[in-house]
Parts: structure tokens; C-alpha cells; sequence
């Protein structure tokens, strides 16, 4: 992608996600999405970080990724944050 494109780095990041049409490749992805949220502020370029951060089991750097993006007006982050603190704030089991 040519460097500030961000359109072009997040739909690459799109594309190494998924597999479609390249091997799949998170890391790859991750940097295109890191990319384009970097030069603009893009929106889904910083949910999509929330996702993959949560996938690889870092859920504090997903929860902040996701909350600037729901203050940025992201309706999917604004559901993530939410998810994410009525998971956490259930009561867990305790062992007799």
C-alpha cells in the first residue's frame, strides 16, 4: 500500500485476516490495520485491533482499543465494551 493510503492498508488488513485472495496472515494484517488507524483515526481499522488483540488473549489492549473507537461513534465497539465489562463483572464460581 502506498504510504498514506489508508483505505488501501485497511482493506489489505481486511484481506490477511480472512485469507481472501492471500494466505492468511494476522500479522500482516494487524500491521495494515495498525497502518491505517495510525494516519487517520479509521474507525474500523481500531475495532478491528479490539478484535485481533482479543483473539490473542490481550483483552485490556482490545478494551482500549475498542472504547476510543466507541467514543469515535462505533456502534460495534460501544456493543464490545459492553460485552466485555458484563463478563467481567459477573460474579464466578467459587469452589466448596
Amino acid at each position: 500500500a502506498e504510504l498514506g493510503v489508508k483505505e488501501a492498508h485497511y482493506n489489505l488488513g481486511v484481506l490477511y485476516a480472512t485469507g481472501k485472495e492471500v494466505e492468511k496472515d494476522m500479522a500482516k494484517a494487524v500491521r495494515h490495520y495498525y497502518e491505517a488507524e495510525a494516519m487517520s483515526g479509521d474507525v474500523s481499522a481500531r475495532y478491528n485491533l479490539g478484535c485481533v488483540e482479543k483473539d490473542a488473549g490481550n483483552h485490556d489492549l482490545a478494551l482500549q482499543h475498542w472504547m476510543i473507537s466507541a467514543t469515535m461513534g462505533h456502534d460495534d465497539s460501544l456493543t464490545a465494551v459492553k460485552t466485555f465489562l458484563w463478563l467481567v463483572s459477573r460474579p464466578r464460581p467459587t469452589m466448596p
